[in-house]
């Protein structure tokens, strides 16, 4: 290399400022663009949010709606009638339900129970049995009352279209309406049904398929403890 061939530093620096030159270089940002890039998007954010707000306003209002028709449904206080063929259930206005049963027909437990529980009694329903606790809990009397009114009773009364009312209100904590039917095959009544209405502790019972003596209730039961009513047949309720 000779003398010719070396550059000198001003012609170094030319060279290199030369070809950053060449270079594209971004221009200066356009600060009015941007403040109307960021107004348009703070409206588009405003129109959204009140897009949602509306939406969670509705959304709000019907699940108010279904919960006001499911918290505030209480069978039990509303008026009304289930009818069966065997069976009416009538609520009252004061909370109270009032049973009628057909004679002509036979019980369907399952249907009862399950109507009984719609109008707030839990219910233990069985035909050709009857549960009961091995202490009957109290206040029998204040829940179930027969029509015509009148005090409870242990031996069974022949009725023709047998009726009772039931305040689920004056139920003890803990307990259940048992309900026995039963088609009576021999003795005295024979030829009719039987229904006993008993209070039982919903954690300790056990149910038994032989019908309570006609003039009494089961043991560990006393005449204020249960009603027994006779219908259908041949015999005085069918007279």
């Amino acid at each position: 290399m000779n003398a010719h061939d070396e550059m000198s530093d001003n012609e170094v620096l030319r060279a290199a400022s030369d070809s950053l030159s060449a270079i594209p270089m971004a221009s200066p940002p356009d600060v009015e663009a941007i403040m109307a890039r960021g107004r348009a998007r703070r409206t588009r954010w405003r129109s959204a949010a009140a897009g949602l707000s509306v939406t969670a306003a509705a959304a709000g209002a019907a699940l108010a709606l279904a919960l006001t028709g499911v918290l505030g449904s209480t069978p039990a206080r509303s008026t009304g009638a289930i009818r069966t063929a065997a069976f009416t259930l009538a609520s009252n206005s004061d909370g109270t339900a009032t049973l009628t049963i057909n004679p002509a027909e036979l019980l369907d437990p399952a249907a009862l129970q399950n109507d009984l529980a719609q109008y707030g009694i839990p219910a233990v329903v069985t035909v050709g049995s009857l549960c009961t606790s091995d202490l009957a809990p109290a206040g029998f009397s204040q829940v179930v009352s027969t029509s015509p009114a009148g005090p409870s009773t242990a031996t069974p009364q022949p009725v023709a279209n047998p009726t009772i009312t039931i305040d689920p209100a004056a139920m003890p904590a803990g307990t259940e309406l048992s309900v026995g039917d039963f088609q009576l095959s021999s003795g005295e009544y024979s030829g009719e049904q039987q229904a006993d209405f008993v209070l039982i502790d919903t954690s300790s019972y056990t149910c038994s398929s032989t019908p309570p003596d006609p003039n009494g209730l089961p043991d560990g039961y006393g005449p204020s403890d249960g009603i027994g009513l006779l219908y259908g047949g041949p015999g005085p309720a069918g007279s």
